[in-house]
């Protein structure tokens, strides 16, 4: 009869180790499964990001800097992602095809570097205020000039990549 009963208890207190360890597993697993949920989500956006970026250069290479433009202007996480931001001339007063209408570049983050520029279209002051000598002159280019000169061979972190 005391061996029934030792028997009884060993069985009893191995269920219980076993559900405690059951218990302790499935633990485990939730946080796994709750830490791959949350990587996903960070992937999700890395992956969005990198769409944006790739969107800029394949705008770059039709030399479609208008599309830039407007998905800038149209999605903060765009014009957040790209590493520069476009902007479109509002006045064109020259006669030109819209090819060659001037973009101004700034690039993300800004350039907290004062220049000295004097004010002109091309002029932005970067720390607000007046225009003295803290305003820096940004470079235009034109759909043209950016569709002729994307392709190339760029080394990027011992990476060689090759744009046509």
């Amino acid at each position: 009869m005391t061996k029934d009963i030792v028997k009884e208890g060993f069985a009893l207190a191995e269920d219980e180790g076993r559900k405690k360890q059951v218990e302790e597993v499935k633990k485990i697993v939730l946080k796994t499964l709750e830490k791959i949920d949350e990587k996903s989500k960070y992937r999700k956006e890395l992956d969005e990001e990198i769409r944006l970026l790739k969107m800029d250069i394949d705008d770059l290479k039709e030399g479609k800097l208008d599309r830039i433009v407007e998905r800038q202007e149209k999605d903060e996480k765009a014009k957040k992602t790209s590493v520069v931001i476009i902007i479109k001339e509002k006045e064109v007063i020259r006669e030109y095809n819209p090819w060659y209408w001037p973009y101004r570049i700034q690039w993300q983050p800004y350039d907290t570097t004062p220049a000295f520029c004097s004010s002109g279209t091309n002029s932005i002051n970067i720390y607000g205020g007046s225009t003295s000598s803290t305003c820096m002159t940004l470079p235009t280019i034109n759909c043209s000039v950016a569709k002729d000169s994307v392709t190339g061979t760029y080394s990027v972190n011992d990476a060689v990549v090759h744009l046509r």
